[in-house]
């Protein structure tokens, strides 16, 4: 009578699915080679350099001391980037790709939406702060200025684009493709860039308008940067601003960065209840 050989069946080893951050790393480097190959793309980040070459034509006055409109123009446009590489090019990828059926073949495999918003605002923030450092070199190259707090200048142009991104994927629901998400994107786009304050000092507004606009999400980050360019307190106008200690200034901008945190928070819940994920075309 022979032994009997015990055989032992090893139970199928199953890899841990990659964490949110590791999905969202990778889904951020396919943006990035995307934007590159995309050449509206590149089109949409030369608009806010071609405002800023705009901007060195208007008439100059002095504001503050050492401190010219066109100066305050210049920084204001860097604290808009994300007004136009946000709602440009979120508006028109995400729609091309909801109707190329992309979209749903992510949602399909199991890409959580979390994921897909968060490379495409991470690779916007990325060319919006490459366009910022553009912008700083050109402006320190004709004027010799530099800005006193770079860091506060990043936030700006940081919050900007990331409330902006929101705005454009607001805009896919109501677009059937991405040449009118192009077309419809420009009235929102050029509207809050000049909301902004950026040509027009809100100075000059009344003051309920003025409340109203710095509620929006385009004067708070035009203050961030015209703060960080300058050193002078502008979060309630220029009118009598003055210069402000490195900690005095954060202080002065933490307003101004609670209303864009508010802004991003809102949008992005409001993006997930009426994005669309199907496309509109039959």
């Amino acid at each position: 009578m022979s032994p009997t050989t015990a055989t032992t069946t090893s139970a199928p080893t199953t890899r841990p699915s990659p964490s949110r951050f590791r999905r969202t790393l990778r889904l951020t480097r396919t943006e990035f080679t995307l934007f590159v190959r995309y050449k509206t793309a590149w089109w949409i980040l030369s608009m806010p350099l071609l405002m800023l070459f705009l901007t060195f034509q208007i008439p100059s006055y002095e504001l503050m001391d050492g401190v010219s409109s066109v100066d305050m123009a210049l920084a204001g446009v860097m604290g808009t980037i994300g007004v136009f590489v946000g709602v440009g090019h979120a508006s028109n990828v995400f729609t091309a790709r909801r109707e190329s059926l992309v979209l749903k073949r992510l949602r399909v495999s199991g890409v959580p939406p979390l994921v897909i918003f968060g490379a495409t605002t991470a690779i916007i923030v990325f060319f919006s702060l490459l366009a910022a450092v553009a912008m700083v070199a050109l402006i320190a190259l004709m004027t010799g200025q530099t800005p006193r707090d770079p860091l506060m200048l990043a936030v700006a142009v940081t919050l900007n684009a990331a409330v902006m991104t929101m705005v454009g994927l607001l805009i896919t629901p109501y677009v059937r493709n991405s040449e009118s998400a192009q077309m419809v994107s420009v009235l929102p786009m050029m509207g809050l860039f000049f909301l902004g304050g950026v040509y027009v000092p809100l100075d000059f507004l009344p003051d309920g308008a003025q409340r109203v606009v710095e509620l929006l999400p385009v004067a708070p980050t035009a203050q961030l940067a015209q703060a960080a360019y300058s050193g002078y307190d502008v979060f309630d106008g220029f009118a009598g601003a003055e210069s402000a200690s490195y900690l005095g200034l954060w202080a002065a901008a933490l307003p101004s960065v609670a209303v864009m945190l508010v802004w991003i928070t809102a949008l992005a819940l409001l993006v997930g209840r009426v994005f669309r994920w199907d496309p509109r075309q039959p």
